[in-house]
């Protein structure tokens, strides 16, 4: 997948209300309606002028009052921290946001599934190709996540040889 087509991706999530077909894909929900898999997006606490009301941090509900979400832990972006937690307390750092759900729904299995597994990885974290956005449309199905697994302690307690690239799909 090239660089500048996930660009678009991000640009048209985060610009949805102008973008045609979001709909087709999208519905904004109230916060009384919040279900597993919706997609929360907090302003971004940067300022750039006109653009700020553009950039969004994206979150994704997982039930039970929890988010997970994953964001750049470094100056340079290189890093990013995939992490859950409580959605009152996201909204009481961040503020009010915008809920959206996928039409249609879903699988629960499949997103609790995916929630499980990438709390056990790490991600590069790229402003253009790989963020927040990216992230959660993945947890929902609709685009690669790219994640360097962790390493972790094998059956005899030692760490396996190193971490590994993968790419979820």
């Amino acid at each position: 997948m090239s660089s500048s087509f996930r660009e678009y991706e991000t640009l048209e999530f985060l610009l949805s209300k102008s973008i045609h077909g979001h709909g087709d894909v999208f519905e904004e929900v109230s916060e009384s309606n919040l279900q597993p898999g919706d997609i929360l997006l907090f302003p971004m606490n940067i300022s750039l002028g006109i653009l700020n009301s553009s950039f969004k941090h994206a979150a994704v509900y997982c039930g039970d009052g929890e988010v997970i979400h994953f964001q750049n832990t470094s100056i340079r972006g290189k890093t990013g921290r995939i992490s859950k937690e409580g959605y009152k307390a996201m909204k009481r750092e961040r503020g009010k946001c915008q809920i959206y759900r996928k039409k249609g729904g879903i699988d629960p299995n499949d997103f609790h599934r995916k929630v499980r597994e990438v709390m056990n990885m790490e991600a590069i974290y790229q402003v253009d190709t790989n963020n927040c956005i990216h992230f959660a449309l993945y947890l929902l199905g609709l685009v690669y996540f790219y994640t360097q697994l962790v390493e972790t302690p094998n059956e005899g307690g030692s760490c396996g040889a190193g971490a590994r690239s993968s790419h979820m799909v």
